[in-house]
């Protein structure tokens, strides 16, 4: 990721590699050591697809007809950035992102959903069965723009490419799976 020092209209950067601060040291400045700090988005946030992934345990069927199981679970989606900084409460740079995100798009930006469901499968005999879900994510790009009243490793003017993932707060795609057990797994579920 590009940090872009801005002394005037200087666009590239221009002090060495060892004077320039990192991507985090740079948003743990914002409103914290800056005089201003603001967030640019690119656009209002869009839906991006969550990574697919099981949730609740798995239910194996050890009779011999097809029985319907029910799953229970809990699923957590969380938020992440491209610098890879966790938000805590303290955390400035978020309450500017937050609050930019709702004047510009009127979005409540979350940083935590959790979804839970109770899910019926029909099982066949001998098999197992399984629950996935795919959460839906939004994602907005943007700038953060800081201004610093005395120079910060030798600019007033610090502008820093960003993007962030959050949950959208629905329980997104949730699909049901079934297999044949192994020969291991119907020895332990179910005796053989």
């Amino acid at each position: 990721m590009a940090l872009i020092p801005i002394c005037g209209i200087l666009l590239a950067p221009s002090a060495q590699a060892d004077d320039t601060p990192s991507s985090r040291e740079l948003l743990e400045k914002c409103g914290a050591g800056t005089d201003f700090c603001g967030f640019h988005p690119d656009g209002p946030p869009k839906e991006v697809p969550g990574e697919s992934h099981q949730v609740g345990t798995s239910v194996f069927n050890c009779t011999d007809v097809s029985q319907m199981m029910n799953v229970s679970w809990s699923d957590t989606d969380t938020e992440s950035n491209s610098v890879g900084v966790s938000v805590g409460v303290e955390a400035g740079f978020w309450e500017v992102f937050k609050t930019s995100l709702q004047v510009s798009y009127g979005h409540e930006w979350s940083k935590a959903h959790t979804e839970q469901q109770t899910t019926s499968i029909s099982v066949p005999a001998r098999q197992v069965g399984w629950v996935t879900r795919q959460p839906t994510l939004l994602e907005t790009s943007g700038t953060f723009e800081m201004h610093f009243g005395e120079r910060y490793h030798g600019h007033y003017y610090w502008y820093l490419p960003f993007t962030e993932t959050a949950p959208k707060g629905d329980a997104g795609s949730v699909s049901q799976h079934t297999r044949t057990m192994t020969s291991d797994e119907a020895k332990a579920y179910c005796g053989g």
